[in-house]
C-alpha cells in the first residue's frame, strides 16, 4: 500500500510560493480534486466529492467554498466541474484512499460545514405567458420573493416558484443565464436526462448547480422558462446575499404580490 501511495505523488515542483496552510481535512479534499481532474480530465461534481467523503452534499459544498476562501481552489462562476487545485503540486498530500482512513478524514467535515451559508432572495415576476386580457387588467404585477440558501440548487429554486405559483402539472423548464433574462446566447442550464440532447450554451443540469455555484450578485437578472408548449417566462431578480441566514426551512417566500394566474387559458374565469 505504501509504494502505491508513493507513485501517486506528483514528482514535479512548479516555480511559486508556498501556498495558504490547510488542515488535513482540507488536503485530503485537494487530493482527491488534483487526482480526479488528473484521471478524467475535469472536476468531480459536489454530488461525487460528497460520495466519496461519505458526507452531505451541502458539506461538500461548504468544504469547497472555504477551500475557495482560502485561495487552495480556483472556479469559474457558474461553470460546473471547473475547480482546479492552486496548491503546487509537491504540496499536494496523498490522498488516503482506504475506507477506513477516508472515513476518518470526513468526519471533520461535518462540523466544518454545519453553516447552511449564504441566503439568496430572489424577486420573481411572470413576462410571459397564456394570461388573458382581464387577468393582467386586475393584476398589474405578478410576483413572488423567495429565499434560498446557496447550498441549494437551482432544481430546489424550480420547485419553490413551481409552488409559490400554485402551479400542478410539471413541466420542462430551465434557466438561463446571459446579458438579461430570456437571453438565447447565455449560459443554459437544464434538466438531467436533457443535457446530451442540448447543442448549444449549456452550462449544466439544474440538479447538481448549486446557487452559490453561479457566482450571483446583487442587482443581476437571469431567465426561468417553464413549460416549453405555453411558454411561461420569468425574470428573476438577486436583491440581496445576506451571510448568514435565519433559522428555518428553505426555500420559502417570503413575500407575494398579484394573484397567480391559472396554469391554463381555459381555467381563467
Amino acid at each position: 500500500m505504501a509504494k502505491e501511495r508513493k507513485q501517486s505523488r506528483p514528482s514535479s515542483k512548479p516555480a511559486g510560493k508556498s501556498t495558504t496552510p490547510f488542515t488535513a481535512t482540507q488536503g485530503q479534499y485537494l487530493a482527491y480534486l488534483y487526482l480526479y481532474r488528473k484521471l478524467h480530465r475535469c472536476s468531480p461534481s459536489e454530488t461525487e466529492i460528497a460520495r466519496f467523503f461519505r458526507v452531505s452534499p451541502p458539506s461538500a459544498h461548504q468544504m469547497v467554498v472555504k477551500l475557495e476562501e482560502k485561495g487552495l481552489i480556483s472556479r469559474e462562476p457558474g461553470v460546473p466541474r471547473s475547480v482546479r487545485v492552486t496548491v503546487p503540486r509537491s504540496e499536494i498530500p496523498l490522498l488516503d484512499d482506504d475506507e477506513e482512513d477516508a472515513a476518518v478524514a470526513a468526519r471533520p467535515v461535518a462540523e466544518e460545514a454545519a453553516d447552511p451559508g449564504r441566503i439568496y432572495t430572489l424577486e420573481v415576476f411572470i413576462i410571459g405567458g397564456p394570461i388573458s386580457e382581464e387577468f393582467l387588467e386586475r393584476n398589474r404585477e405578478i410576483s413572488r420573493t423567495i429565499e434560498i440558501r446557496g447550498d441549494q440548487t437551482l432544481e430546489d429554486l424550480h420547485h419553490a416558484i413551481f409552488k409559490a405559483f400554485d402551479r400542478f402539472d410539471e413541466h420542462m423548464y430551465e434557466f438561463q443565464f446571459g446579458k438579461g433574462p430570456n437571453d438565447p446566447t447565455g449560459k443554459r442550464y437544464v434538466l438531467p436526462h436533457a443535457v446530451d440532447l442540448q447543442e448549444r450554451h449549456v452550462a449544466g443540469n439544474v440538479a447538481e448547480t448549486t446557487i452559490a455555484a453561479l457566482g450571483l450578485k446583487v442587482g443581476q437578472a437571469f431567465g426561468y422558462w417553464f413549460d416549453f408548449g405555453d411558454d411561461w417566462w420569468h425574470q428573476i431578480n438577486v436583491t440581496a446575499i445576506d451571510d448568514k441566514g435565519s433559522k428555518g426551512k428553505y426555500p420559502k417566500v417570503v413575500k407575494r404580490v398579484g394573484k397567480s394566474p391559472p396554469q391554463y387559458m381555459d381555467e381563467d374565469e
